[in-house]
């Protein structure tokens, strides 16, 4: 019996890791146990470090190199082991562990086991067929997060926002993302941001961690909760490397929480490229349009003619019609004075004076006009006028001859 009444004895913390590996040592020499590896690191001495675990616990191991020979198989993260270990307490940092001595293959692991069976069930029933995943938007100005409210994973998600995208409004749904009450948090965090008005798109996100630290996200009603959603929705748990169910029944699966919101960006960079290629577009058909009417004015400019085109015309047009005229002219007077020349000759050919002058003359009655022609028209003993080129001279008839 414990006596509550003693004051206990003061001990280092020293003496107490020997105590409780005496301890250890005196109620468990030797012990067998079960689990499966997880988190195995090889060191550059050769000794082996792992974690033994099962679905609701974990314990470390250490397998030194010397015990290696004792084994007929090369162990790796997965394999369902049964290990023959002393427990004890690491002095130094006070931890927990056990010291392999043998290692014996007892299957595949567990867990790993369990996924692959509920995998191959949720497949069948199409649940992570790509034509039932829905298509994430381009546009969206909320953005709602299940996940852990102290997690780093949302410390980050947040961060990367803020940084990349800064106008969209995020709610936060919080829930636990591990343990026992995990699953049932999760589902009513994600039918509560399903059912919120206001969230465009939903990231379940969650840092990294073991296989049981994960396994809440393989657990079938979360699953099937995910796959019955409205809104498009975007994992984004623990590492890379791993892959759970809730990552392949979500419409879209991202490596890292960051790597979420990463996803998110992309759209926001797909608008903009819309945007600018619809700029570009916008542009040229403008540029086309004003190049058109510059071209119909240029057009139009040539087909209107300046006043003063029309008057230098005009003046060109008078200036030929009166070099024209001149000429005609010239030509007319020309062709006047031959004409003129020509009647003149003719008229001084005809003309009465020119005959007289060689000698010829003018009979007429006296006082008369009449111009005697024949000599049957006088008689002797008349007057008669004589005209010369130079003078008239009266005259008597005193002989006629025929």
């Amino acid at each position: 019996e414990m006596n509550f009444n003693k004051v206990p004895e003061i001990i280092s913390v020293a003496r107490l890791n020997y105590l409780i590996n005496n301890s250890l040592s005196i109620n468990f020499p030797v012990i067998k146990v079960e689990g499966e590896i997880s988190q195995l690191i090889i060191s550059k001495m050769g000794h082996s470090y792992f974690t033994l675990k099962d679905e609701e616990s974990c314990v470390r191991c250490v397998f030194f190199r010397f015990d290696l020979k004792k084994i007929t198989f090369t162990p790796k993260n997965g394999d369902q082991i049964v290990v023959t270990a002393f427990p004890s307490i690491y002095s130094p940092r006070g931890d927990f562990q056990l010291r392999v001595s043998k290692i014996e293959k007892a299957g595949s692991g567990k867990l790993f086991e369990k996924f692959e069976l509920l995998k191959q069930k949720l497949l069948t029933e199409g649940l992570f067929e790509s034509e039932k995943k829905l298509k994430i938007p381009t546009f969206f100005d909320c953005i709602g997060i299940v996940t852990s409210i102290e997690s780093a994973a949302l410390k980050d998600a947040v961060i990367t926002f803020k940084n990349k995208l800064a106008r969209v409004k995020l709610k936060i749904f919080p829930s636990l993302v591990q343990g026992e009450y995990a699953e049932k948090e999760l589902i009513q965090a994600i039918n509560r941001a399903n059912n919120d008005i206001n969230v465009d798109i939903i990231i379940l996100i969650r840092g990294g961690g073991s296989l049981e630290d994960l396994w809440v996200f393989n657990r079938e009603d979360l699953v099937r909760s995910i796959s019955k959603i409205s809104k498009p929705i975007i994992t984004g748990i623990g590492h890379e490397s791993d892959t759970t169910l809730c990552d392949l029944v979500a419409d879209y699966r991202a490596a890292t929480p960051t790597a979420a919101v990463e996803r998110l960006s992309v759209e926001q960079e797909k608008i903009i490229d819309i945007f600018e290629n619809r700029k570009l577009i916008l542009e040229n058909l403008i540029k086309k349009f004003f190049n058109m009417l510059e071209q119909k004015l240029d057009m139009n400019f040539l087909k209107i003619k300046s006043p003063r085109d029309k008057i230098n015309i005009n003046n060109s047009n008078f200036s030929n019609a009166h070099k024209r005229l001149k000429n005609i002219k010239s030509s007319l007077l020309k062709d006047f004075n031959f004409l003129l020349e020509h009647h003149i000759k003719k008229l001084h050919l005809l003309d009465p004076n020119s005959v007289l002058k060689r000698g010829f003359c003018i009979v007429y009655k006296e006082n008369s006009d009449n111009v005697i022609s024949s000599v049957e028209e006088i008689s002797t003993g008349k007057n008669l006028d004589i005209q010369f080129f130079d003078g008239n001279a009266r005259v008597k008839v005193e002989k006629l001859k025929k």
